[in-house]
């Protein structure tokens, strides 16, 4: 799960390439959108966008209709869409809104000890599991709404582990302690309430409670500047600031065992700012590491291209280390 309660860090764009790097390794990737503005698919899919988002069923609010509407349960026929070898995705939609609103209710009701708030709340969660057993996935990546939604609660408490995209200023340091709290209490109250009730209740499935014990496996710092190939000087104070706060609010209470440190104390990446490339890249639907030489040398930004291979390289490497031992 990539998330940050505040928009314009990245979170997008380091989704998307972090899943072509897994997919280019030969990972078995899904990119989950479950942002109501799509801002992923439009990247994966290009100019082909629309015409899915109009005339294609398979998307997330067609894996949830019948549950919105009150005629069924989730659609587990909904498929996913290639995009190149090892790399598809679950489409968004500017419909998964309402189901924001159902969450709400979802999670009143599960809170109570209803059956129905569980299977609403577990609703995306059992149709990825599905779907990645059937299938075979190595990994989703999900990529989020930047807000405290309930439908971001519903992700959290349901994934395997998760970061945080950041740039360095002072409104991500603001972010990263908004996120921390929402995220301590909201799985507090679910592991205190709600998960309890399940227990008492023979009709809930242990399919249909989620885990409630996501992992934070750290940050990557994204958009920096560079001048003579170190961040400049107006960001290296905020890069500097950010680890403590992200220890506090985040690692010392949502990581485990030797990530409690690591997750903090080292980013996962470094993300810089790649100027033209990432236009290049949202226009093509490639990758940044993908574009052509002669491309980026046609826009001068060939160093750029080379350091983008070594960032991105880096991080899956980082990554998968991490998801790997813990």
């Amino acid at each position: 799960m990539f998330t940050n309660n505040k928009g314009g860090v990245g979170k997008t764009t380091s989704a998307f390439n972090i899943a072509k790097m897994f997919a280019k390794h030969g990972y078995k990737t899904v990119i989950v959108d479950l942002d109501p503005q799509c801002n992923i698919s439009r990247l994966a899919l290009g100019e082909n966008f629309i015409q899915n988002n109009l005339f294609s069923n398979d998307n997330i609010f067609t894996v949830l209709e019948k549950l919105i509407s009150g005629t069924g349960d989730i659609n587990k026929e909904v498929n996913f869409l290639d995009i190149s070898e090892n790399l598809s995705i679950l489409q968004g939609s500017l419909k998964l809104s309402n189901f924001e609103r159902m969450l709400s209710t979802g999670f009143n009701e599960a809170a109570a000890g209803q059956t129905r708030g569980f299977v609403i709340t577990s609703a995306i969660d059992r149709f990825l599991r599905f779907k990645g057993l059937n299938e075979n996935v190595d990994l989703y990546i999900i990529d989020t709404n930047p807000s405290l939604s309930q439908l971001n609660k519903a992700i959290f408490l349901a994934t395997d582990y998760f970061l945080v995209p950041n740039t360095p200023d002072v409104f991500n340091v603001q972010g990263v302690e908004n996120l921390g709290s929402f995220f301590e209490e909201e799985k507090r109250n679910w592991n205190l309430t709600s998960a309890v009730l399940a227990k008492t209740n023979d009709e809930i499935s242990p399919s249909h409670v989620l885990k409630g014990d996501s992992i934070f496996v750290g940050y990557i710092l994204n958009s920096y500047n560079v001048s003579s190939k170190k961040p400049v000087s107006s960001q290296q104070k905020w890069i500097d600031i950010l680890p403590q706060e992200i220890k506090e609010k985040l690692s010392l209470k949502q990581s485990k065992n030797g990530l409690v440190e690591l997750s903090w104390s080292k980013p996962i990446g470094f993300i810089q700012d790649y100027g033209q490339l990432s236009t290049l890249s949202q226009e093509s639907g490639k990758a940044i590491f993908e574009i052509s030489e002669s491309d980026a040398s046609a826009i001068g930004t060939i160093e750029n291209l080379e350091k983008s291979k070594e960032e991105f390289e880096s991080i899956y490497v980082e990554l998968l280390e991490r998801i790997s031992k813990w």
